[in-house]
């Protein structure tokens, strides 16, 4: 598999599990507000898909800039240099999305979790999807490939 190949599959899987999520976020609104266990089902896996689209975002903008000459092995450097090249606008919100993954794993109460999940669906869903938008007109459209010092 080529360079080429490999970032459009990444870029493929980050699209399915954040329409994946969006689909949670969407079912858990149906849910009753009696029905306390089926909330906590929703939004435990909106919290787990998160994670996991995270960690595929991170691995595809490392792929990204490693095709431009960049080896970025760490989800903060490689939010620092999509900030850096304009592909997003607010570096505090992607601080606090890398937080928000990292604590996911550490959280022992229910109210910290509670929030977590309503960053993810108030403000995390949004900025992943603008960003995803952005690698597809610009670097999965674009053959970007052949183009000099470009990515």
């Amino acid at each position: 598999m080529d360079e080429r190949e490999s970032i459009v599959l990444s870029y493929q899987r980050a699209f399915r599990l954040l329409l994946h999520l969006k689909n949670v976020i969407a079912a858990s609104k149906q849910v009753s507000a009696e029905d306390e266990l089926l909330k906590e089902v929703y939004r435990d896996s909106i919290v787990k898909k998160y994670e996991i689209l995270e960690d595929q975002l991170w691995k595809l903008l490392s792929r990204i800039f490693k095709a431009s000459g960049l080896e970025l092995n760490n989800p903060r450097a490689c939010y620092r240099q999509a900030f850096k090249e304009g592909w997003i606008q607010n570096i505090d919100v992607w601080n606090d999305i890398l937080h928000s993954r990292n604590a996911a794993a550490h959280v022992y109460n229910e109210e910290d979790y509670e929030q977590i999940k309503n960053r993810i669906v108030s403000q995390y869903v949004h900025e992943i999807e603008a960003l995803l938008k952005y690698i597809k007109k610009e670097v999965i459209d674009r053959d970007l490939w052949n183009e000099p010092d470009r990515v």
